[in-house]
């Protein structure tokens, strides 16, 4: 059985992590497979944006507790080093992606909507960082990630106690920007795809700069802004969109 599935809808890839009997804990298999189907996404040129979502009642309710047991200290280095590198890729594609969060997403699980672009969530999903109570810290990639989106205080309160956030909190602490109803989780995912995926040139180029916002001076930020900005002019896109606008039509771009 496959620990990840792909479905396309139109342009829009939706990753399904698929391991609802173990709440789809983050194992070295499941990790591996996302990585895989990542890479053959951004590999393609038909694919513009992408959903993550989980199989069953969890979204990714954290790593693999029974296969940590058997760890060493160097197995552990090289989970750390193979999860920070997955989700930088992950938050580093050229296309957006939306993380579906379903139900539970703890640890790691929540470590991999946090590397996603926006995040929705139904009114059954549980946000946290609880690997506290097992006498470790988040190492996929959290502890960089948490504070810029929540703020530090928020971020280390949750660290240090592992508090899990209901929806209600985790939309108020930002870190999700809607509550969905279960049963419409995947359509409004779906719906906000549909959105960017018209202007997928300029939302790459915008990406690249968001992604970088807390870390690049204002002066950087505007030089960065300002050679994408004159790169898409040898876009078709750009130009058809320009176009559109005069000519009060909607545009028809082509992601070229």
């Amino acid at each position: 059985m496959h620990t990840v599935i792909t479905e396309m809808r139109a342009e829009t890839a939706i990753l399904t992590l698929n391991r609802p009997d173990k709440r789809n804990a983050l194992n070295a298999r499941l990790r591996a497979e996302l990585r895989e189907h990542l890479e053959r996404i951004e590999a393609s040129r038909h694919v513009r944006a992408v959903i993550i979502t989980g199989a069953g009642e969890a979204f990714a309710a954290g790593a693999d507790i029974a296969a940590m047991q058997s760890y060493t200290p160097a197995d552990a280095q090289v989970a750390a080093e193979e999860g920070c590198a997955l989700f930088a890729f992950l938050e580093e594609m050229r296309v957006p992606v939306i993380a579906a969060v379903n139900g539970w997403a703890l640890g790691g699980g929540c470590e991999l909507a946090l590397a996603c672009d926006m995040r929705i969530c139904a009114p059954e999903a549980r946000f946290g960082q609880p690997e506290i109570r097992l006498g470790l810290i988040p190492a996929y990639g959290a502890l960089f990630r948490l504070p810029r989106l929540v703020g530090p205080a928020k971020a280390k309160e949750m660290v240090y106690t592992g508090r899990l956030l209901d929806a209600r909190e985790a939309l108020e602490a930002g870190v999700v920007s809607e509550i969905i109803p279960g049963d419409q989780l995947l359509h409004r995912a779906l719906e906000l795809a549909d959105a960017v995926l018209p202007a997928a040139l300029a939302v790459s180029a915008a990406k690249k700069i968001l992604n970088r916002a807390f870390d690049l001076t204002r002066g950087e930020t505007d030089a960065l802004a300002a050679s994408l900005y004159a790169g898409l002019y040898r876009s078709e896109d750009l130009h058809e969109g320009l176009n559109a606008f005069l000519e009060k039509r909607k545009p028809q771009f082509k992601g070229r």
